[in-house]
């Protein structure tokens, strides 16, 4: 392979890296989330996602040993500690006094 095509291949690779690192808040991964609840029933986990502006995600798809297996999530993330922390204020001033932070990592798509 010829330098010049080193270096567009290096290129190509940083700007999936760039994207990457750049993805929205909701899409699934690893990294830090705030948590708004987790229910047993999916259709509960909708409503409460609805009145947070927030994803569900099936813990069935997680990939955190103790996280619980049959509830959905209520969540926003992957995000910086100090953005999730900011989510974690917003779901308690509407409401959701139990909210917290955690470091974790969900797989497949959002629900």
């Amino acid at each position: 392979m010829t330098m010049m095509g080193k270096m567009i291949g290096a290129a190509a690779v940083l700007a999936v890296v760039i994207a990457a690192d750049v993805s929205p808040a909701y899409a699934s991964g690893c990294g830090w989330y705030a948590i708004g609840g987790a229910f047993k029933s999916r259709n509960s986990a909708y409503n409460q996602a609805g009145d947070l502006d927030a994803s569900v995600f099936d813990l069935d798809e997680s990939d955190s040993p103790n996280a619980g297996r049959g509830f959905y999530v209520v969540a926003l993330g992957p995000v910086r500690r100090s953005q999730a922390n900011e989510y974690r204020r917003q779901f308690r001033q509407n409401g959701v006094k139990s909210a917290y932070v955690k470091n974790m990592c969900f797989y497949g798509p959002r629900l």
